[in-house]
């Protein structure tokens, strides 16, 4: 009988390797897939500086830990909220401060207080922050607007609320430090606060019906 070399399994270009390797990848996904599920959180934002409503829009795979506890990676974007503040009013002015986002990806931590169906829960989580550019408009004889540049951060994430069967209601608050500024000839003309707090209600897709 003919033994074949075991280097024949590990060779790049044979049939069954590129056969196995999917199917390898595909019983491993439905397994983890059991234990994933979804959370879509629209809201709104609490204590703006804006005219327009602050609305909010969170995107969250999660992945189950044990009975209490989840992690999770969110995907986020805020409309206006940032509250400015001009060093020099009589010389600059935003442009529109009702056109202003905020995207995230933050890692995060949630902990429930018990297993039934109410479900309050407490969570953390400590990502990057994302912020758009700002028109700066000059107040003299002819109005130039300018670019205004604030440098993306890192940011902390608190959140909390209440989970029913898979609809969550929860109250989370954005840090960010203030950031500065910056017109293109390098000039710091004021400060912008990120911070925010949100109201929002979640839906859960997918997971096992005794899933978080």
């Amino acid at each position: 009988m003919k033994v074949i070399p075991l280097e024949y399994f590990y060779n790049k270009n044979t049939t069954l390797k590129k056969k196995l390797l999917p199917i390898v990848a595909l019983f491993c996904l439905l397994h983890v897939n059991a234990q994933v599920t979804l959370r879509i959180e629209p809201g709104i934002l609490l204590e703006t500086d804006s005219e327009n409503l602050g609305v909010l829009l969170n995107v969250e795979p999660k992945v189950k830990i044990s009975e209490n506890t989840k992690f999770g990676l969110r995907f986020g974007i805020a409309v206006n909220p940032q509250k400015f503040k001009i060093n020099n009013s009589t010389s600059f002015f935003i442009d529109d401060l009702d056109d202003n986002a905020i995207m995230s990806f933050v890692p995060t931590f949630d902990y429930y207080l018990n297993a039934h169906h109410y479900r309050p829960y407490i969570g953390l989580g400590l990502g990057y922050y994302l912020f758009n550019n700002i028109d700066v408009s000059t107040r003299n004889t002819s109005v130039n607007i300018l670019e205004g540049r604030v440098n993306n951060q890192l940011g902390m994430l608190l959140r909390g609320g209440l989970e029913i069967g898979h609809t969550r209601f929860g109250l989370e608050y954005n840090f960010m430090p203030k950031a500065d500024i910056e017109i293109p000839d390098g000039q710091t003309i004021g400060t912008v606060d990120n911070s925010y707090f949100g109201l929002s209600v979640g839906f859960t897709i997918g997971g096992r019906k005794n899933t978080i």
